[in-house]
């Protein structure tokens, strides 16, 4: 455990039902991923990557696994952080509307891209929902990535082979991610 990579509360980045995202302590461009109670997860995300890397597919508008290491938390899961132009960690598409960066409306047309993006690109995506979207701020805009929850959404091995099941994968995704944001919407709306 000497060489372990030690993860620190200051460190965290953001919290989900299964893991905990913490910056990378050396490696700016990356984050690390902890399983909380099993690496489920992250092990199908591993397994999807390889296929993905392996098809040599399109994977610019995702957060990619970079790796495993060892931590004083145990076995994490590198990633790619996105940050902004100015070096913060970028904001997920959640925080963004909450703080009232944009709209909803205003985000629209980068949201139906990064969805053209996934069917192009026959890309699965087991959770699209406004905390696994990174809002990268530019001087040129805000570009859209996906940061958590890329896996075949199914034990169908096929749902990642054939393009209408995979198509299907995204179509449902993306209702429960336009549900998500209608509800983020409501609720920004009682609060005016």
């Amino acid at each position: 455990m000497d060489n372990a990579i030690q993860l620190t509360d200051d460190l965290i980045i953001g919290k989900g039902r299964d893991r905990i995202c913490y910056a990378h302590p050396h490696r700016k461009d990356q984050c690390i991923k902890i399983s909380i109670s099993n690496d489920k997860q992250s092990k199908r995300e591993v397994r999807y990557f390889k296929f993905l890397t392996n098809k040599n597919v399109n994977l610019s508008k995702i957060s990619t696994f970079q790796g495993t290491v060892i931590t004083n938390l145990g076995k994490g899961y590198t990633f790619d952080l996105i940050r902004n132009e100015d070096g913060n960690v970028s904001k997920t598409l959640r925080q963004c509307l909450e703080f009232k960066k944009f709209t909803i409306d205003d985000i629209q047309p980068k949201l139906i891209n990064l969805r053209k993006y996934l069917i192009k690109n026959r890309i699965c995506v087991r959770d699209i929902s406004p905390s696994n979207i990174s809002c990268q701020e530019t001087s040129k805009g805000v570009n859209l990535f996906v940061i958590d929850g890329v896996s075949n959404a199914n034990v169908n091995p096929l749902t990642i082979r054939l393009e209408r099941l995979i198509n299907a994968s995204i179509t449902k995704a993306w209702k429960g991610l336009e549900r998500k944001l209608a509800r983020i919407e409501k609720s920004l709306t009682r609060k005016k």
